[in-house]
């Protein structure tokens, strides 16, 4: 995993717009991939450098159109199954049926945004069907890539935090994958973190043939 940054909120970062008083520690870009597979390893497991050990765990039922994250640790075949342990820290913020909203760029990680949702301290919140096979748990599309985050709280030394985990779920590839991208949180207890905007990928096109663009005009000169 890539160290952990401490960023000042005095930065210019993204990912310092709109957050009040405190710190966020953010992952660096990570792009840990997991592909569907029907025999393990279809999960893998995230430190965020804090408990020592797994913090969550991301992955796939033993079904395609799966994709969950998990609060607890394990990544094997524990006994019993889907036993596991947990780090203490983490607590997914879930819709009350386990799904997973998506949610968007801009949003504020905070109280407010907990208090509308559930909170998970152990176990799997679902982006789409569940694992018994219940469709539209989560509100993650099953035609269509999509890049979203989900919320989380921490525990830690002086109360709860905020945090964010984004992920990129592609539904339509073969094998389906789920991409962690990175995640963050702020260390401040009781601080809200804001989500930071993704850009549209038509944008991102526009702005590398722009970028082309330029180049090429300056090597005519």
């Amino acid at each position: 995993m890539n160290t952990k940054q401490s960023l000042a909120l005095a930065s210019t970062s993204a990912l310092a717009a709109g957050m009040a008083q405190g710190s966020v520690v953010y992952s660096g870009p990570l792009n840990l991939q997991q592909n569907y597979s029907s025999s393990l390893p279809y999960r893998q497991g995230v430190s965020m450098g804090i408990s020592g050990t797994n913090d969550f765990v991301f992955g796939f039922e033993a079904g395609d159109n799966k994709p969950y994250v998990d609060a607890r640790t394990f990544v094997g075949s524990p006994s019993p199954p889907d036993a596991g342990g947990t780090s203490g820290l983490i607590t997914l913020l879930a819709m009350s049926n386990t799904g997973l909203p998506v949610t968007p760029g801009g949003t504020m990680i905070d109280a407010s945004y907990a208090g509308s949702l559930t909170a998970f301290p152990a176990g799997r919140a679902y982006m789409s069907e569940d694992g018994n096979g219940n469709p539209s748990i989560g509100a993650w599309p099953t035609n269509a890539v999509t890049e979203a985050y989900v919320g989380i709280e921490l525990t830690l030394s002086g109360g709860t935090s905020y945090g964010w985990l984004r992920f990129i779920d592609n539904p339509v590839s073969s094998p389906q994958s789920l991409t962690l991208v990175d995640w963050a949180y702020q260390s401040t207890p009781g601080v809200g973190i804001e989500t930071p905007v993704i850009p549209e990928p038509s944008a991102c096109a526009l702005s590398a043939l722009g970028l082309a663009g330029l180049l090429a005009s300056r090597r005519r000169r």
